[in-house]
């Protein structure tokens, strides 16, 4: 790619970015499907919009990717703008092709500030994947001064975890957590707080929105859960993927209900799994196979649970050890933040099959069960109709789970891994096939999921058309 820079202070576009569309939808090809999920009629006299995704790091790449035929068939442009530089993604190119996505590193901007990025850009709506962190809630700020539709689209199922009560799903271990909070205080001091502060006072903060931020840097060096988000967390619209978590948005965001729209799980796509699989493993015959998955949520990664990545490692071989015990074999989905490279190394010889995300459904059709943390991932062999065994066992022990996993038909609580056996013929013998097939008609997501982009891309469309008809009014 170029390394031409704009030049932040007198607003001109390189000659290369003037001429050039960013995202895939550079042909400005149309595509048809059906109904309202279609935009592609309505975009013939319609000038190209302009998205921005705003991202810490590339990690999100393919939750972005998966959005771009729909936003091309709606005239919609997309950029991936992040500030990966910072410490969460060190090393990658000011500005990059990742698959069909352009990639912004926040230094292409020679380090801008938020605020002058979004003049210099001029997008016509903003869209993350989360809006916690002091960054992500600066530019929500400045989106809401400059009148920017910004949505927050979830990458995941929050209700998963345990997010009402200051307890949350893990207990943190300290000297790890520690460990992880002191990698940041750079970043924190030299780039985020600044970030931040900068917008509070741009944007004309109130006392309380100062007192929440002081709040808020004692409850990050704590690890204490935010039970109630910050007002400048909200964005102006929220998609979420299922049902199950539009309550999540209303209560820990302060969306209205008539905010946030379910718009399908893209999990469901992305492993492969189509309408006519859900609920074929709801049946007391599962208990015969041999093998059992695990999923994980990378909680060693993040200072949780586990003291640390070796103690992570010796949990899995553990698991593995008592399983063989009662003639099973287990299977392991990483979550995506751990070294592919590293894991193979350090389960070698163990028997632990690693399952790639393309081979995760086919190989789930051959399992008694899966056991789980929380990780939105376990919603995959749920909605298949398995036993999903929720992991409170070992460095596990005090692992919460959620509404969506506590209250599935066929969930249970796996403290003794040894009483494995038990409880999936406790299973077989008292599964009620009905609950279960109810449970997944309200928690797989408005379907067929493959249309999750496409409602996604008809709100954005829709509160970009809200502005206009305001400004014009």
């Amino acid at each position: 790619m170029p390394n031409d820079r704009p030049t932040i202070e007198t607003g001109q576009l390189p000659q290369t970015d003037n001429a050039r569309k960013t995202g895939p939808s550079q042909s400005r090809e149309q595509t048809s499907s059906p109904d309202i999920l279609s935009g592609s009629a309505m975009q013939a006299s319609k000038p190209r919009r302009k998205i921005i995704g705003f991202d810490s790091w590339t990690g999100g790449g393919f939750a972005f990717e998966r959005l771009l035929p729909a936003f091309a068939a709606r005239g919609l442009d997309f950029l991936l703008i992040h500030i990966g530089s910072w410490g969460s993604d060190p090393g990658r190119p000011s500005r990059e092709m990742l698959g069909p996505i352009e990639a912004r590193d926040i230094k292409y901007y020679n380090d801008a500030w938020f605020d002058e990025v979004l003049e210099f850009e001029k997008p016509d709506a903003v869209l993350f994947l989360s809006t916690r962190t002091f960054a992500h809630r600066a530019v929500v700020r400045y989106c809401e001064q400059r009148s920017i539709p910004s949505l927050h689209l979830y990458h995941g199922i929050a209700n998963v975890q345990v997010t009402n009560d200051y307890k949350g799903s893990h207990r943190i271990a300290r000297v790890a957590y520690a460990l992880y909070a002191l990698s940041r205080i750079g970043k924190l001091v030299r780039r985020t707080f600044p970030c931040y502060i900068r917008a509070l006072w741009k944007t004309r903060a109130s006392l309380r929105e100062w007192r929440r931020f002081i709040g808020d840097v004692g409850r990050f060096a704590r690890g204490v859960p935010f039970l109630k988000a910050a007002d400048d967390s909200r964005t102006t619209r929220c998609a979420v993927y299922t049902n199950a978590d539009v309550e999540h948005a209303v209560r820990v965001y302060g969306f209205e209900p008539g905010e946030v729209a379910a718009v399908g799980n893209p999990d469901l796509v992305r492993f492969g799994l189509r309408p006519h699989m859900l609920g074929m493993m709801n049946r007391p015959s599962t208990a015969e196979l041999e093998l059992m998955m695990y999923v994980d949520t990378a909680l060693a990664i993040v200072g949780l649970l586990f003291k640390s990545r070796g103690a992570f490692i010796d949990h899995l071989k553990a698991t593995a050890t008592a399983l063989a015990a009662q003639g099973k074999r287990l299977a392991f989905k990483p979550h995506p933040a751990h070294d592919a490279n590293a894991l193979r190394r350090d389960l070698d010889g163990s028997g632990i099959e690693l399952v790639a995300n393309e081979d995760f459904v086919s190989r789930l059709q051959q399992c008694c069960g899966c056991i789980a943390e929380t990780t939105s991932v376990a919603l995959v062999p749920a909605v298949l109709g398995l036993p999903v065994f929720c992991a409170c066992y070992g460095d596990l022990r005090t692992q919460r789970f959620g509404p969506v996993l506590s209250n599935y038909p066929r969930g249970y609580l796996l403290e003794d891994v040894t009483n494995f056996s038990e409880i999936l013929s406790r299973d077989a013998m008292t599964l009620d096939p009905k609950r279960v097939d109810d449970w997944i008609a309200f928690n797989c997501g408005p379907l067929p999921a493959e249309d999750m982009p496409a409602r996604v891309a008809a709100l954005l469309d829709q509160m970009i058309s809200m502005r206009s008809e305001l400004r014009s009014a």
